[in-house]
């Protein structure tokens, strides 16, 4: 294994973490707690467990880019890392359910660029598939919900 490829890998990666999970405070989790939530909505263990495995399926993703040279599917993936961590300013940031859901939206965009640029690399697209269909069937409706739920 390629150790230095790896922490090239790694050190974008745990940097989108850290940052993103910074704007999320005790007084966001207070505001989304006192949300009124809708039925098909995660328990927080269950938000925990997506958000650790969307940063390991990245992680291959970017380091499978980086071991390619695929300079084009690494940018699209710092694109993905940073409009995740703008989804977190935006919905606990702004404390705003229709933020979080234009967010979902315009995050979407960037999402499926970079599953079609990883299309030639199975492994990166098995790596990235659940997650943008995490997406697509899970956070847009849920969202969507939140936000009709909490005008």
């Amino acid at each position: 294994m390629d150790w230095r490829r790896l922490s090239r890998a790694a050190v974008p990666v745990a940097t989108a973490a850290l940052l993103g999970n910074a704007f999320v405070g005790r007084r966001s989790m207070e505001w989304f707690a006192s949300l009124r939530r809708p039925k098909i909505q995660l328990q927080m263990p269950g938000f925990y467990a997506v958000g650790g495995i969307y940063y390991l399926l990245m992680l291959v993703v970017v380091h499978r880019a980086i071991a390619s040279g695929d300079k084009d599917s690494y940018r699209r993936a710092m694109v993905v890392l940073a409009g995740n961590e703008l989804w977190n300013l935006l919905f606990f940031g702004r404390r705003s359910t229709r933020a979080g859901f234009v967010g979902i939206l315009a995050f979407t965009v960037p999402l499926l660029r970079l599953q079609a640029s990883v299309a030639t690399d199975p492994v990166s697209t098995l790596a990235l598939s659940p997650y943008t269909l995490w997406v697509i069937g899970y956070d847009i409706p849920w969202t969507y919900q939140l936000w009709r739920l909490n005008r």
